[in-house]
């Protein structure tokens, strides 16, 4: 019998275990995260995946240089991302125990994912032209789109009322 209670005090551990775990992930499915540049023209949201869901801009980033106001953006999407962690590390914390080897999984994939806030624009690094990903410049010496062969007039060009799925 001993054996017996033993392992069904076990499997309500689990039990319980599975329920903070579900709970812990209801909860970060509806966190999410807002920080502000600090004159408050640009305000980013990002979601519990730390993926911008909102990006809001004001009147007075109007006039705005384009690198500037492309610098502030990521800096609000990473500071908003630096206080997700800080939020679901909070809701790991409250939720399941902290040696439990998962919760320290998801903590660590938020430390990583997600560094300490970072200064503002202006406020000691500034982009470089190395620095940008996708920026589009307007090239009249890109080289022209290659030349198709010419269709013929063999027998795999004409189906006529064929499928082509021969």
């Amino acid at each position: 019998m001993k054996a017996a209670d033993q392992l069904e005090k076990w499997a309500e551990g689990l039990e319980q275990r599975a329920q903070r775990y579900t709970q812990l992930q209801q909860q970060m499915n509806a966190t999410s995260a807002v920080a502000a540049s600090p004159d408050g023209s640009v305000r980013v949201t990002v979601d519990s995946n730390g993926v911008p869901t909102e990006i809001t801009l004001s009147d007075r980033t109007r006039g705005l240089e384009p690198g500037a106001l492309s610098a502030q953006i990521m800096a609000g999407m990473r500071n908003a991302q630096a206080k997700l962690r800080q939020e679901v590390q909070a809701l790991i914390a409250a939720t399941v125990p902290a040696e439990d080897e998962p919760a320290r999984n998801l903590v660590a994939q938020y430390q990583q994912r997600f560094p300490d806030q970072v200064e503002e624009p202006g406020g000691g690094r500034e982009m470089t032209e190395e620095m940008r990903i996708g920026r589009v410049e307007d090239d009249d010496t890109a080289p022209p789109p290659p030349r198709r062969a010419p269709r013929g007039n063999g027998p795999d060009d004409d189906w006529g009322d064929q499928s082509f799925l021969r």
